[in-house]
């Protein structure tokens, strides 16, 4: 029997869809309908019994068990519990009653259309924070902040979250480059040494030029961060230290859009992050950045 690839570890406060949503696109055929079953109804796994759940599902229930297993639970009961604990995050939310994930249209009346959009975002937004490991993102900052020179990679839409966390990263003091051109990249990738941190950002995490780059980076012997919706992808392969987003496929048309949302969300906690490891340095490398930005707005003198 076909067996899906193990996957590593959750940690114990991950929701159950933040689960589902982490292994479904390496499942079975059949654990995959299970999966997707739950995605839609994640009610079912505490109205039904783990018989009535496999059949509805149309698996066994051994292929349930090992799917519990799989998603780090140890039994059927542990999956219930989290899927209780999912139903109670949301219930705070019941105002959002605009389907996640729904196909948006001008068919819409104004009212349905922004609460259809809001909740979207809003869930991909909460799906990247069950996804975000602190521990990881701590690791990463402690990379950045100790580096001697950053390089940041990203193409198209990927590339203004890698220009946004260089700016970011730049009025704190860190030496940080942002790069989209493949050539140009891999130059400065090439000159990269152990002292330097490389960062790729790339949702899907098979763009070729940001994975390039990264490769190249690692390489010289730089430490090298991934910033992806999959932690399978080439560009999480190519990385020490992988900071994950919420998956694309789970929000439809709109996943391109919720895309840039959940890629700022976790280039502005590395960059809160980065900027604690030495606050008072922080601080007074904003604060210098602060000033020489504020005599732009100041008259020209002119000399006599």
């Amino acid at each position: 029997m076909e067996q899906p690839s193990p996957v590593a570890a959750f940690p114990a406060d991950f929701g159950l869809r933040a689960r589902l949503q982490a292994v479904t696109p390496h499942l079975t055929q059949r654990m995959a309908s299970l999966a997707e079953l739950l995605l839609d109804r994640p009610e079912l796994a505490v109205m039904l019994s783990s018989s009535d759940l496999a059949a509805r599902a149309g698996v066994s229930p051994p292929t349930l068990t090992r799917f519990c297993k799989l998603l780090g639970y140890g039994g059927f009961v542990q999956l219930r519990i989290g899927a209780a604990a999912d139903a109670g995050r949301s219930a705070g939310q019941e105002s959002l009653t605009g389907e996640p994930g729904a196909m948006v249209h001008p068919g819409m009346d104004d009212r349905e259309l922004l609460r259809t959009f809001l909740a979207t975002h809003v869930q991909a937004l909460q799906a990247s924070a069950d996804l975000t490991n602190l521990d990881v993102m701590r690791e990463a900052a402690a990379l950045v902040a100790a580096a001697d020179r950053v390089d940041v990679y990203g193409v198209g839409g990927s590339g203004s979250v890698a220009d946004g966390l260089v700016e970011r990263l730049y009025q704190v003091g860190i030496n940080a480059r942002g790069w989209s051109d493949l050539h140009l990249g891999v130059m400065s990738a090439c000159r990269l040494d152990p002292g330097g941190v490389a960062i790729g950002v790339s949702s899907s995490g098979i763009t070729r030029e940001t994975v390039e780059m990264l490769t190249v980076a690692g390489e010289t012997g730089a430490r090298t961060i991934a910033i992806t919706s999959d932690h399978r992808s080439p560009l999480a392969q190519a990385a020490e230290v992988v900071i994950r987003t919420a998956p694309l496929d789970d929000y439809r048309d709109l996943g391109e859009l919720t895309a840039s949302h959940t890629q700022v969300f976790a280039a502005d906690l590395l960059y809160l992050l980065v900027s604690w490891h030495d606050r008072a340095r922080s601080a007074e490398q904003a604060g210098k950045a602060r000033a020489a930005v504020a005599r732009l707005g100041r008259p020209v003198r002119r000399s006599r």
